[in-house]
């Protein structure tokens, strides 16, 4: 992957909206850690998140999807997202459509690795689109990954640098007999997030040695959504970013113009599609929210 450029997702990331609300601020906490060196080109970042209530749910988080997989443990309370409770305690998660919903109970103690779009097939060993949808893979259905043995090894350190210690010489054991990541689909990643989504495929295809044919088998195997569609998560999660940084003064004609849309309508429909919300709808989510500090 040498000479390849790496989407830069700091901050990006779906995981990194899962955010105290202004009830629950003291209490639900959210950190990311680094990963090694020899992690960094396919790994974004672990993640914990906590929360202990004292008797009081922390309420309703949204998980944008960003077109990235990822593992998830659980040593704390039952968890319900979009509604169904969650088996196991133990899963990957696969490439998201759209925004889910984790609802969080009186405990939560969650860690997680969440991989870089794309590359994930290293570590999981499965093409991604079987695992794309808004459901979560439990570990026990992926014997070869072994995910409920390390779970166990997991929760016995209980010190969280022990945990991110096994979780790091789990990947570098897998990853080191993997086959590696194409470069043209590394490529196909830095040109859409360089564009946040903007630009059709075609011109995509116009810079690459291959065809498009070539490049929605590469997007499905090691991405799990087609080129197009991860597109157009990247142009909703720049569309997101511009609506929190504009505030209260957002103007949504000119956050629709700026993210490459030039039809309300179809602005409209694919912010929907993606969040459930509309773009006004997560404007006022926005301001109930954060209020003064967005």
């Amino acid at each position: 992957m040498s000479g390849v450029a790496q989407p830069d997702l700091a901050g990006s990331t779906g995981i990194g909206n899962l955010r105290p609300t202004q009830v629950a601020a003291a209490g639900l906490t959210l950190e990311r850690y680094a990963p090694g060196a020899a992690l960094r080109p396919y790994v974004q970042c672990y993640w914990q998140a906590s929360w202990w209530g004292g008797g009081e749910p922390a309420g309703m988080e949204l998980l944008h999807p960003d077109g990235a997989t990822g593992l998830l443990f659980n040593f704390g309370g039952a968890l319900e997202r979009n509604g169904e409770r969650m088996r196991g305690d133990c899963w990957v998660d696969g490439p998201k459509r759209c925004t889910a919903r984790l609802a969080v109970g009186e405990t939560l103690d969650l860690l997680g690795v969440r991989f870089l779009p794309g590359m994930a097939f290293p570590f999981i060993g499965e093409t991604l689109s079987t695992l794309a949808g808004e459901g979560l893979t439990p570990g026990d259905a992926l014997r070869r990954l072994e995910l409920e043995a390390l779970h166990e090894r997991l929760r016995q350190a209980s010190e969280l640098a022990g945990r991110l210690t096994l979780l790091e010489d789990y990947l570098l054991a897998r990853v080191r007999h993997s086959e590696r990541v194409p470069s043209g689909l590394m490529a196909s990643l830095d040109w859409l997030h360089r564009h946040h989504g903007q630009g059709s495929i075609a011109a995509l295809v116009d810079e690459l040695p291959f065809g498009q044919r070539r490049l929605e088998r590469l997007f499905q195997h090691h991405v799990g959504l087609s080129p197009k569609r991860y597109a157009r998560l990247l142009r909703v999660a720049h569309s997101r970013e511009l609506i929190k940084q504009g505030g209260a003064a957002a103007s949504l004609t000119d956050t629709a113009f700026a993210a490459g849309y030039f039809d309300q309508s179809h602005f409209i429909h694919d912010f929907k599609a993606v969040t459930g919300f509309t773009p006004g709808g997560y404007l006022d989510h926005v301001r109930r929210r954060y209020g003064a500090s967005i």
